[in-house]
């Protein structure tokens, strides 16, 4: 699995967490797009994706984290 290293997200604020992405968005097949608001609600949204696939794109994004 190819895996494309971002600056470290913990000091980034989310306007540049998703600059940084944008920069590889011409390179991209599909994005999933996963954030908290402050009161703990979740804010989700894909590009050509189903459930299912963007299930499987989380577990996969679960598996390399736990590679590392």
């Amino acid at each position: 699995m190819s895996i494309t290293q971002l600056p470290p997200a913990h000091t980034m604020t989310p306007e540049q967490a998703l600059a940084s992405a944008q920069q590889e968005a011409g390179d991209l097949k599909r994005v999933l797009i996963i954030g908290e608001y402050d009161n703990g609600d979740l804010f989700v949204t894909n590009s050509r994706l189903s459930c299912a696939e963007a299930l499987w794109l989380i577990k996969r994004a679960e598996q390399y984290t736990l590679d590392v």
